[in-house]
């Protein structure tokens, strides 16, 4: 999940201040626009024709490896790559001429942004055990620390990063997918980090491989105790692609007041793919991981119709965490979301509003979420 610190309103944003029912699903809109699904650098003759070999993409004359003229002048190129709104849609249409060429380009570029950086505590004795996956370790430098209730080596380790957002260079915390030792740790660093909301983006099992072990309660008004923070579900709502849940957590043996948390569960996700279109990640607020982070920061810089830097957002995750945006297929799949949300702005300001921009969570982009695995 990705964890933020900003106290949204997710109730709000996701219109669910009593006007929603369990039941009420949003309906689609008439002009669905082509599936975003397929990118992908080459494309087999299996999938076409049913015959096992590979047709690898020709250049169709000399590589230009320097930006489109689309990319504002003036800025260091090999760290940020903006693009005015107004220019946004001639410079995604000549990104993806060549099948793709040039976000491929660019994705190569990026692939090995914040390498080599150190994760030492990630590979101590104590901790090894608590990585879901021996590649995703935290960077030491933004790994979220937990408060140490003992003298014992690696109390304060969580697989979590802080993550740079629109407002603040620790708006969201990008962790794993909790195993069943380190659910308590999670819903520690969740009290401790005062996260308003999470928002979960993988199932729990996928294509028969745990993904996340289960650490909500998922009976209404039943509770379950994580270590010393009670977890109780208090209301739950299901739509097409997402699940959102209304969680109190209860400090055990404090007086600290009980909080509210939402729980953000889209499920429409697929593991190293994209949803079928940029829709439904609009509309339910969240993408896979650095995906929707980079997405979330988009959408508030259209807000204020600042220049639109895709690469730049990316390269400065990489650097917070490793494997942000882990595939072109994703990369792609943000530039097409924003384009989508784009020209839903135009449609609506030249009068022919969609039903997209009467969505709440598009309507008001301070975002819902704030918290993924």
């Amino acid at each position: 999940m990705i964890m933020a610190e900003r106290a949204a309103d997710c109730l709000a944003k996701l219109g669910l201040d009593g006007s929603m029912h369990n039941n009420d699903m949003p309906s689609q809109p008439s002009h669905l626009q082509p599936s975003f699904g397929h990118h992908r650098r080459c494309r087999s003759l299996r999938e076409r024709t049913g015959v096992d070999h590979r047709l690898e993409r020709l250049p169709s004359g000399p590589i230009n490896k320097t930006p489109l003229y689309t990319v504002i002048t003036g800025v260091n190129t090999n760290k940020s790559r903006p693009v005015k709104i107004a220019d946004f849609a001639e410079h995604v249409r000549m990104m993806a001429a060549d099948s793709d060429f040039r976000f491929s380009e660019e994705y190569e570029i990026l692939r090995n942004v914040g390498c080599g950086q150190s994760y030492t505590a990630a590979e101590l004795p104590a901790n090894k055990p608590k990585n879901r996956f021996t590649n995703i370790l935290p960077y030491d430098h933004s790994r979220v620390r937990l408060m140490q209730t003992g003298d014992h080596e690696g109390d304060d380790y969580v697989n979590a990063n802080f993550m740079p957002g629109y407002s603040s260079r620790r708006e969201f915390i990008a962790a794993q997918g909790p195993l069943p030792t380190t659910r308590d740790a999670f819903w520690q660093m969740a009290w401790e980090q005062y996260c308003p909301a999470i928002i979960a983006l993988t199932k729990c099992v996928e294509k028969g491989r745990d993904k996340c072990h289960q650490y909500w309660p998922d009976v209404e008004h039943s509770s379950v105790v994580y270590s010393d923070i009670e977890v109780t579900l208090l209301n739950e709502s299901s739509f097409e692609d997402f699940t959102v849940r209304e969680l109190r957590l209860k400090k055990l043996h404090e007086s600290t007041p009980p909080r509210i948390i939402w729980h953000f569960h889209y499920m429409a996700w697929p593991d190293f793919g994209v949803p079928d279109h940029p829709q439904g990640i609009i509309r339910a607020g969240v993408g896979r991981s650095g995906t929707f982070i980079a997405i979330d920061r988009l959408l508030q810089t259209i807000q204020i119709d600042r220049p639109i830097d895709v690469f730049g957002i990316v390269h400065e995750m990489r650097y917070e965490r490793c494997h942000m945006v882990q595939n072109e297929q994703q990369y792609i799949f943000i530039h097409h979301c924003i384009l989508h949300a784009i020209e839903s702005i135009a449609s609506e300001r030249s009068g022919t509003t969609t039903e997209l921009h009467q969505n709440p969570v598009f309507e008001d982009d301070d975002t819902i979420a704030e918290s993924d695995f």
